[in-house]
């Protein structure tokens, strides 16, 4: 799941301001900033790279796809749930920041010039609730201009998923992302 930069920085934010600046973890903020950073646009590529695969693969069974009556969209949605499956990469949103959050405390744990003053356990709790709530906030934003795109598609009579409408959602994904305080 990829969360709009500006999410993602808010959330990063408040990690930093929860475990760095409160010294329950005690790491240089900027590099605890790169590092998240970091995990956040490796899961990013691995889950590009699982949508090149399982189009690779589709156009390798082209043929598949007339013995099975499927089309290109659904067969590629299930041979990119395989992959996910193969390589434990969980398509779930909130899943994933919760793989996210463990990725972030096993780079703690691990790494020895980071001390850690609290439980692990509440360390990763903290970390998979950021996370977690980012995603809350990305589908709410994205919901409500999905709302206000339909309903002027409807009233300009617009059909969904044209470049008309595309660009109308787009809009009102900007508007929402402004009034949730992203500028």
């Amino acid at each position: 799941m990829k969360l709009n930069p500006k999410i993602l920085e808010k959330a990063i934010s408040r990690l930093v301001e929860e475990l760095v600046e409160t010294q329950i973890v005690e790491v240089e903020k900027d590099r605890f900033i790169l590092k998240v950073k970091q995990i956040f646009q490796e899961a990013e590529e691995e889950e590009k790279q699982l949508n090149e695969d399982a189009k690779k693969i589709l156009k390798e069974n082209l043929h598949l796809l007339d013995e099975t009556g499927l089309d290109s969209a659904k067969a590629t949605a299930l041979i990119r749930r395989k992959l996910a499956e193969e390589r434990n990469i969980n398509l779930n949103p909130f899943e994933r920041m919760n793989q996210l959050a463990k990725r972030i405390m096993d780079w703690i744990m691990e790494d020895e010039n980071i001390e850690i003053y609290d439980e692990p356990y509440n360390i990763r709790r903290k970390i998979t609730t950021i996370l977690k709530d980012a995603v809350g906030e990305q589908k709410t934003i994205e919901k409500e201009a999905l709302k206000r795109a339909e309903a002027e598609a409807q009233k300009r009579n617009i059909l969904v998923g044209s470049d008309d409408w595309n660009f109308i959602y787009r809009k009102y994904l900007s508007e929402v992302m402004k009034e949730k305080g992203y500028e």
